[in-house]
């Protein structure tokens, strides 16, 4: 068996393969070609696919296939660049969750036509995002072939990008639970019970406008969120992947392992906020504004995210500085009210970042507490164990917000 080398992997590369299943093999028919199904690497350890379970991640290091079935890696000749590879993976991204689309894939080997759904299958998916990015691999990116993305001119194949599996590793994989699966298993019960409301909803991003529209359906939801197991799948990764979250358990494998891993998980950060952070931002922001038992399980759930992926990160880190890898990272404190707090407390908590901003144009002066708008006030910086996962640690504080804060668990020190 084989399957993608993941260290070869980069965002937006297109993996493109088949199977032994005979719908591949009528497909690989169809287009007079060795594949049948298209992928698109959105970060390390993660792709995204169109199958009949609809549009879902998967982890490449379970992605096992046959020796004889072709497998192939195809990166962008002239890039992408950093702007155009966000764009492909926010694209994939935003249509996890959509309903599969047989009736099109099929019209695509006839001709395709002048009219399409929301709906996806694998090359659509693949060529849509690109397209999205302002890069047309087809001629026509709402029907085409896998065959027609490797016949692409602006592709070209990354070598030594497959790498063989032995069958004990393989059955190694799946004797642990797949994550992966328990997500796309959530996201399905959750999205089947959104459409029996509204057959139209294809993703998570549609649920927004339909509750914001039918407030009256949010208690249903939440609890389709709390019983479809979408709230607490986080948890088979932590829970099997100890080692990512412990120094003590890193230390364990060996050190090239180390290096490989820690550098990847740091690589990934490199593309922008995390998705994570982003959502979390989004959904603090909807809880605010419509106060939706929804909106607000969300926003815990992306919080509780966040957190564990700063952890991930600062372990991977700290092995790389004690081996003296990288540089240790430098310790910014963001003065309060200044343009670079509001910055990134706009990324983190923009409710936060408005209240601050009402307080000061009331007061008429910056030099006010950041909650309350009282003077005198005084800069100050949240202990260690109590700094957030993201966004600014410091606050402006008045002695009576001081007191209050402390009360509700955050300790500040004076900066």
């Amino acid at each position: 068996m084989k399957r993608v080398k993941m260290s070869s992997l980069l965002r937006g590369d297109i993996i493109l393969t088949t199977t032994t299943a005979t719908v591949s093999k009528a497909i690989r028919w169809g287009t007079k070609s060795d594949i049948s199904h298209a992928m698109v690497c959105v970060q390390h350890g993660s792709v995204i696919d169109a199958t009949s379970e609809g549009v879902h991640a998967r982890n490449p290091q379970r992605l096992f296939f046959d020796d004889k079935c072709a497998l192939h890696v195809f990166r962008l000749r002239a890039g992408p660049s950093p702007d155009q590879a966000e764009k492909i993976c926010q694209f994939v991204r935003e249509r996890i969750g959509s309903e599969y689309s047989t009736r099109e894939a099929v019209r695509t080997v006839v001709g395709g036509s002048n009219q399409w759904t929301r709906k996806q299958f694998c090359s659509r998916l693949v060529a849509q995002a690109y397209a999205s990015a302002g890069i047309t691999l087809v001629d026509d990116p709402n029907y085409c072939a896998p065959a027609d993305l490797a016949k692409s001119d602006l592709l070209m194949v990354v070598p030594d990008a497959v790498e063989s599996v032995s069958d004990e590793e393989a059955d190694a994989w799946a004797s642990h639970a797949d994550s992966t699966q328990a997500m796309r298993d959530a996201i399905n019960v959750v999205l089947e019970g959104a459409r029996k409301k509204d057959k139209d909803i294809q993703t998570f991003e549609v649920i927004v406008p339909y509750l914001i529209q039918h407030p009256d359906e949010d208690a249903e939801f939440a609890e389709l969120l709390k019983k479809s197991g979408y709230l607490t799948v986080w948890q088979l990764n932590t829970e099997r992947n100890r080692w990512q979250y412990e120094d003590e358990l890193l230390a364990q494998l060996s050190r090239q392992q180390c290096e490989d891993y820690c550098r990847s998980t740091l690589k990934d950060e490199e593309t922008g906020r995390h998705r994570y952070v982003i959502n979390r931002c989004a959904y603090r922001v909807l809880s605010h504004q419509h106060k939706l038992a929804s909106f607000k399980l969300l926003f815990d759930l992306y919080d509780l995210l966040t957190g564990e992926h700063r952890h991930r990160l600062m372990v991977a880190r700290r092995w790389l500085e004690a081996n003296e890898l990288i540089e240790p990272l430098v310790d910014i404190v963001l003065q309060p009210h200044s343009p670079e707090w509001f910055g990134a407390m706009d990324q983190w908590d923009p409710v936060k970042a408005a209240v601050t901003r009402a307080v000061i144009g009331e007061a008429d002066r910056e030099d006010v507490c950041s909650i309350c708008g009282d003077d005198p006030a005084a800069d100050y910086r949240l202990e260690r164990a109590s700094r957030p996962a993201g966004g600014p640690d410091t606050l402006r504080l008045c002695e009576d917000c001081v007191e209050i804060r402390k009360n509700m668990g955050d300790t500040f020190e004076p900066i």
